[in-house]
């Protein structure tokens, strides 16, 4: 077990931004608001490797379950240079949330939660956020039993707010303006391939 001292969001709060987060989710969900929000998609291939169990102690010195571990792999064409991800159990066995970051060459993640359900079959973790002035929201799904002592691995794509393909290689051509040419040419390429993974991804799968 990893014992760590760190300041605890108070559990009122914790049960918001799950709250919120289920809420939000749950909106995105019904066709309309799926069709207004979400337009251009973005492939993944992640993995998350076992987690770290140990505990976060609050104000008054009570004990909380913490997991904590990294995310490997790619979005969008792009690789991620550095994610991690910390996942709090909540009230109920079924659910829970946290927080997870997210970097690749054209820039991070903001405001990342995780909305984490679990059933006797499967976990779920959710994960949303901001990512190059769009939103994000993609899915990892493992098995329950055992949760976090094997590696997750899944690829599908990740919706977002971008309209077209256009805005998205944009928005990393926007991201790697300041990073050396070899670099910034190899991500902007890198992204345009995007289309392409999506393409694939779909005609192996029969996903829309």
């Amino acid at each position: 077990m990893i014992h760590t001292p760190l300041r605890r969001r108070p559990p009122r709060r914790a049960a918001a931004v799950v709250l919120c987060l289920a809420l939000a989710l749950g909106a995105a969900a019904s066709p309309r608001a799926a069709r207004a929000a979400f337009l251009y998609p973005l492939y993944y291939s992640l993995e998350i490797p076992p987690v770290l169990t140990g505990y976060q102690i609050d104000d008054r010195g009570d004990k909380h379950l913490l997991y904590t571990s990294l995310i490997r792999g790619t979005l969008g064409g792009l690789a991620i240079e550095s994610a991690t991800v910390t996942l709090h159990p909540g009230a109920s066995a079924g659910a829970g949330g946290g927080e997870f970051s997210l970097r690749t060459a054209a820039g991070a993640v903001k405001s990342g939660l995780i909305l984490m359900t679990t059933d006797r079959r499967q976990t779920t973790l959710l994960f949303s956020g901001m990512y190059l002035g769009a939103r994000l929201e993609f899915r990892m799904v493992g098995p329950t039993e055992g949760f976090g002592t094997a590696t997750i691995a899944t690829k599908g794509l990740a919706d977002t707010s971008f309209v077209a393909h256009s805005e998205y290689v944009a928005a990393v051509t926007l991201g790697v303006a300041n990073l050396a040419p070899a670099i910034r040419a190899a991500a902007i390429t890198q992204a345009d391939g995007n289309l392409r993974l999506v393409s694939a991804y779909q005609a192996a799968t029969g996903a829309p």
